[in-house]
């Protein structure tokens, strides 16, 4: 949704237990800023915003089609009611900014409403970047929800099942991509909130000297609600980007069995999605039908894990078992598939 110009800390586990009670559209916001030559009445973006109880902190976005937005940002996504009205009340009265030494004027605002997020930043390093980075990532997303909320990071760390998942991908021997997928919209403010001090500066890796990017790329953004609205596919593949394996029993299977991986999606699904969207347990009758899978060995600390990677097709012969699947494969682009997804692990792309 977006506003033209023209359109007239509780603790943490309250938060995220009053926004499952609570409708709370805001995930996040985003101003669009269009470059301009008039600058006399033009306002430090920083200073733009005098009239709210907590200052935002300014997060650019990545460039697309040479537009440029940036998203203010508070510590709880509660907060973005007010600052909403703030915004509007802002721009009718002195649209022109200053931002980086550049004049713009503020052409509106995009509301986020969105529930689940994949947000990528870049990691470049003085020197190669070792295998075993999945603790250091994990360790270094907590310490970004501890700077926002101390409750919030400790409540997280007590989950037994994560609303995140983390992956990095391979660019080259010193540069990394950061993917981090949020499944709860409430959780996309407090991890901005807490990164923003390390975007553009240096950070420390597995004993390594990394720079952070100056920016942020929302790379996939969609909602519950609209997962479930997908056509139904009889054929569903999964690409496997990194080790994925499941837990069966007292032991560790490597091969995405149609029962593990949908299983699996399921349970997550039943505890992020709005309970009119949950789905009831089902003893999936899908069967592979065509698999190029090879097992590799994620390297962590303190050993590997073992797990599969390449193409796996399933073929569902129930329409009603292919509609629910078909909502969970879209589903774990977001949540990952199997174990350790919070350290790289079962990283997918699929539908």
């Amino acid at each position: 949704m977006t506003f033209t110009k023209d359109t007239d800390s509780n603790n943490a586990a309250n938060t995220l237990q009053n926004s499952r009670k609570t409708v709370n559209p805001f995930a996040g916001l985003s101003v669009i800023l269009r470059p301009t030559e008039t600058s006399s009445t033009a306002i430090a973006l920083r200073e733009w915003l005098v009239e709210v109880d907590t200052a935002p902190i300014w997060i650019p976005l990545r460039k697309i089609d040479g537009v440029t937005k940036i998203m203010p940002v508070l510590p709880e996504a509660i907060l973005y009611e007010n600052l909403m009205r703030s915004l509007l009340g802002q721009i009718a009265e002195n649209s022109l900014v200053e931002w980086r030494e550049k004049a713009y004027e503020v052409g509106g605002v995009e509301v986020n409403s969105h529930s689940l997020h994949t947000i990528q930043i870049a990691i470049s390093a003085v020197k190669a970047l070792p295998p075993t980075l999945g603790r250091a990532i994990h360790a270094l997303c907590f310490r970004w929800f501890a700077n926002a909320n101390s409750e919030l990071a400790e409540t997280l760390h007590k989950q037994d099942h994560l609303p995140i998942t983390i992956g990095l991908e391979y660019c080259s021997p010193k540069k990394n991509l950061l993917k981090i997928s949020l499944l709860q919209k409430e959780l996309l403010a407090p991890l901005l909130w807490g990164m923003n001090a390390d975007l553009g500066n240096e950070i420390t890796l597995a004993g390594i000297p990394c720079r952070l990017g100056g920016w942020i790329d929302i790379t996939q953004a969609t909602s519950y609600e609209k997962l479930v609205q997908l056509p139904t596919q009889n054929f569903i593949e999964f690409q496997f980007l990194t080790p994925t394996s499941f837990k069966q029993g007292k032991n560790i299977q490597p091969f995405p069995l149609p029962e593990l991986v949908f299983n699996g999606l399921l349970r997550r699904w039943n505890l992020f999605a709005p309970e009119a969207l949950k789905f009831p347990s089902i003893e999936w009758n899908a069967v592979v039908s065509a698999y190029e899978l090879k097992t590799y060995a994620m390297k962590m600390e303190g050993g590997a894990e073992i797990g599969a990677e390449g193409l796996v097709r399933y073929r569902f012969t129930d329409s009603e078992q292919a509609r629910i699947a078909t909502t969970l494969a879209h589903f774990a682009t977001f949540a990952g598939i199997g174990r350790k997804t919070a350290m790289g692990m079962g990283q997918v792309k699929g539908g």
